[in-house]
């Protein structure tokens, strides 16, 4: 059975450190009180709006094919690596903000092999995919980070030599990953190709470890199927089909007589059994056949037990205590999620049952009466131990360690993933530190402080931090939650934090004061259309007023105190015609006159006078009309240039206007088709745009007149949804969408792939870091190796290899040398350096003369290439920089 570790008290404590115990909840009467379908329903509406396209065009499938595509071009990158990891492919660094000690939305869980005593744990997440760790949740590491998007089901097939990795299989909507190599490569399962719909993937306990998916599937014939794979998930084939169309659920005993040869599915109203691995069923009772959806779960124990949920215009749950052969109704369920993994049943008693919905229920009498697990905001107390709102899944898993019938019961939130070993009586948090899946709407980085954060996430609230260095490895800043809920579009007048404005679904947020934060709430004009969560625009040179978007353009103005009042700034209709209200707003930095403005079916305004009267582009560019625009970005110097950016399935993603809005042009070279959520500026000056996209985060090269993709191999492949400038330490910021904030360090002049990286952290806390500077040309004769981030008056030098390697502590170090020892290994020990006051030192180097183990020095020629890294002294020990690879031309 699970018990907790030090690991786990020590995770409690970070949490009780870092966060704020118990952050006060929206007083909305419309948030988080509503039902899961209804607020997952305005949601869902939302971003299907955001991403417009002509009726015929399919969003889903172009999205498919990016990612496809990125898959690709990660696994080429590996390849091409020879398997080591580039941390700055392109000259992009990138380093994971957090939230460390936020999780955000996970939805399914599983149990690895046995070895030694020890198994791993993985867990599904939403946005940020599956996440491996021990069993007490203590050391959380990414392993799909190159695949796209969420995970809704999880298995893992023990491999026939447990000296290899678990074989990790994940089911994200219709389509199946593999990985045999611990997260390091993945492959698609093939032979599901037919798959309308996935509702459910389940593991048969026989012994081909058999994995079922149950699919609404058009093939002739055939509107809902049963796919198997017997060869852990790299291939499927149908089994068994149904010639109606219906969204159902399966579910097989784990343990007991039936286990590996029963299946069960809700199909059509009816319960339907198998006894053979799924290959035939045997239709029983009909519960409802007037149901439109249904989902199943069960308990071994009894003939089975079986739980039905079934959906007309409500959720009602019925139980059959005889395997199937008739079934009963037990009571409407008026909090529930309606996902297949919202029910669960348990292998000891029969009678023991959960659902989720807003908050989690617990019944020991068969569901006749339900009583909460915890009230939702009782978890901001105690998050140790009390569970988050809104139940994602409940994974229900047979204890591999307990001789006996039990239960591992994991149950799957907006705040991470708990662990019940008592049916739901007790839960204990297993996400409180390192689980990197915060789902990010918007981060606003004060510009009085380049660390000091705020930002707005899905359901983990508003929150603000102070970035850390980066960690070894996983999210390094812990965040305090200031107050719960969603919200989005943070903005500030002069770019600090002294007041600044957000939205969450039923008001606006406002920040006062930077340093000891206050909140304060205003409503929304009523009888407004709006979006659901609603942009807001910062003036450009009163702390003391902001502008709300709808149809018409509202001015709030601070009459004193938190007092606030609001007037019709504009009453120009951005929903007349074509559209209905305002989807973003821009004033020129250069020229706080001029303003632009875009509604959400792609047309495109420009103002003279502060945004009071307005005048539509002469021409928005090419099928506008099916542009949605998310996003303007004027120029700093430049008030008559401006970007748009939104959706780009139907027409293009970006446009550009020199003329101050009258007339637009593309500007998509070399960006896939996709929604553009957000653009900022390049540090610096140079002209250059980040753009955070549905396909990732791209940049757009002015020099070169075109986009291109900046994630590198250590950038996660998700949803980017946010991004700003951080001019003081030349960053761009992301807020993604599933893996929390990460931060790109804008190239500076370097050169080379960077690997090993971060480094182990020093007794600063921080890695050391090497950077090159000059020419990778042999001719030019122009290399400089640069340290940083080192204990300060440490003296230390550089290390040169022509092979690779990952050697733990050579020598009573406390880093990591990943050059390949041998002959070739040399060290610049002619040029030791001291790190002086800066924590930095740098050598020239002559690549006449590269330093080798045996022989004279090296010569270095054209197509050669070769690693650097740097060894440096701290206090009694000593440690190791990250690592860089050159070729050189």
């Amino acid at each position: 059975m699970y018990r907790s570790s030090t690991a786990l008290v020590a995770a409690l404590t970070l949490l009780s450190a870092c966060s704020n115990p118990e952050p006060p909840r929206p007083q909305d009467s419309l948030g988080d009180a509503r039902g899961g379908d209804e607020k997952q329903d305005e949601r869902r509406a939302w971003i299907e709006q955001m991403h417009r396209t002509a009726p015929d065009v399919d969003w889903r499938a172009i999205e498919r094919a990016n990612q496809n595509a990125e898959l690709t071009r990660r696994t080429q990158l590996a390849t091409q690596g020879g398997g080591v990891t580039s941390q700055a492919v392109g000259g992009y660094m990138w380093e994971e903000v957090g939230s460390r000690n936020q999780a955000g939305h996970t939805r399914c869980a599983a149990v690895g092999a046995e070895r030694g005593g020890v198994r791993d744990m993985y867990i599904g997440s939403a946005g940020g995919g599956v996440w491996r760790g021990p069993l007490d949740g203590s050391a959380w590491e990414p392993i799909s980070d190159h695949v796209f998007g969420g995970v809704d089901d999880i298995v893992v097939v023990e491999p026939a030599n447990l000296a290899d990795e678990d074989i990790v299989v994940y089911r994200r909507g219709r389509d199946v990953y593999r990985s045999d190599d611990g997260g390091a490569t993945w492959t698609t399962a093939t032979g599901l190709t037919a798959i309308n719909q996935a509702r459910r993937m389940i593991q048969l306990p026989d012994a081909q470890q058999t994995i079922l998916v149950l699919a609404r599937a058009w093939i002739s014939g055939t509107r809902a199927a049963i796919y198997a794979s017997t060869d852990g998930g790299a291939s499927f084939s149908l089994r068994s089909n149904w010639s109606t169309d219906w969204s159902g659920d399966i579910w097989a005993p784990s343990v007991g007589p039936g286990a590996g040869t029963d299946v069960y599915v809700i199909h059509d109203g009816r319960i339907h059994h198998s006894v053979n691995g799924g290959v035939g069923f045997t239709s029983l009772t009909v519960v409802d056949t007037n149901a439109i959806e249904g989902h199943l779960s069960g308990s071994e124990a009894g003939a089975p037990t079986l739980y039905v949920t079934l959906r007309t215009t409500q959720w009602r749950l019925y139980r059959s205590d005889n395997a199937g052969q008739t079934a009963s109704f037990v009571r409407t369920l008026n909090d529930y999620w309606g996902v297949p993994q919202s029910l669960c049943g348990f292998s000891a008693d029969p009678l023991a049952m959960i659902v989720g919905g807003i908050e989690c229920w617990r019944s020991f009498d068969g569901g006749a009466s339900l009583t909460r697990i915890n009230p939702w905001t009782a978890y901001y107390g105690n998050p140790a131990a009390r569970l988050h709102a809104d139940i994602r899944g409940i994974t229900v898993l047979d204890d591999p360690d307990d001789a006996q019938p039990a239960d591992l019961c994991y149950i799957n939130t907006d705040g991470g993933t708990y662990l019940s070993t008592d049916m739901g009586l007790t839960v204990q948090n297993l996400c409180l530190d390192g689980l990197g899946v915060s789902q990010f709407y918007s981060t606003l980085t004060s510009a009085n402080d380049p660390d000091l954060i705020v930002g707005g996430t899905q359901d983990q609230g508003y929150q603000r931090g102070f970035r850390l260095p980066p960690n070894s490895s996983g999210p390094s800043t812990p965040m305090d939650q200031l107050i719960s809920g969603d919200y989005g579009h943070f903005v500030s007048t002069d770019g600090t934090h002294a007041r600044v404005v957000s939205t969450y679904p039923g008001f606006i947020l406002i920040q006062n004061g930077e340093q000891n934060p206050s909140l304060d709430q205003e409503s929304f004009p009523s009888g407004v259309d709006r979006l659901w969560l609603p942009p807001v625009v910062a003036d450009p040179n009163d702390i003391d007023r902001f502008y709300f978007l709808a149809d018409q353009l509202w001015r709030y103005t601070r009459t004193g105190g938190n007092s606030w009042s609001r007037t019709l700034h504009s009453t120009h209709d951005f929903g007349a015609g074509a559209g209905s209200y305002m989807t973003a707003m821009a004033f020129a930095p250069s020229d706080a006159q001029r303003a632009y403005a875009v509604n959400d079916s792609g047309r495109i305004w420009h103002s003279t006078n502060g945004g009071v009267s307005w005048t539509e582009a002469l021409d928005s560019g090419p099928t506008a009309h099916y542009f949605y625009g998310n996003t303007l970005l004027v120029d700093p110097s430049n008030p008559l240039h401006a970007l748009v950016g939104g959706s780009g399935y139907s027409t293009v993603g970006v446009r550009v206007t020199n003329d101050g809005g009258q007339t637009w042009q593309p500007l998509t070279q070399g960006l896939p088709s996709t929604l553009v959520y957000d653009l900022a500026w390049e540090p610096g000056g140079t002209g250059a745009v980040y753009a955070a996209t549905e396909a990732g985060a791209w940049r757009f090269d002015p020099g070169m007149g075109a986009w291109e993709n900046v994630m590198g191999l250590v950038a996660p492949a998700t949803t980017y949804w946010s991004v700003e400038t951080v001019e003081a330490t030349g960053r761009v910021r992301f807020g993604t969408y599933g893996r929390g904030i990460w931060d790109c360090v804008v190239p500076d002049g370097s050169f080379g792939t960077r690997y090993c990286t971060p480094a182990i952290p020093n007794s600063t806390g921080a890695s050391g870091r090497i950077d090159t500077q000059g020419s990778p040309v042999v001719v030019d004769q122009d290399l400089t190796l640069a340290a940083s981030q080192l204990p300060l008056q440490q003296f230390g030098y550089f290390l040169v290899s022509s092979g690779t390697d990952f050697i733990l502590m050579p020598g009573g170090s406390q880093g990591a040398l990943c050059l390949a020892a041998g002959p070739d290994l040399g060290r610049f020990n002619a040029q030791v350096q001291s790190s002086g006051n800066t924590g930095s030192f740098s050598i020239p180097v002559d690549l006449t003369a590269i330093p080798v183990a045996a022989g004279p020095p090296h010569t270095v020629v054209s197509g050669e290439t070769w690693h650097f890294q740097c060894w440096f002294r701290d206090g009694a020990t000593s440690n190791f920089t990250d690592a860089v690879t050159i070729d050189f031309l």
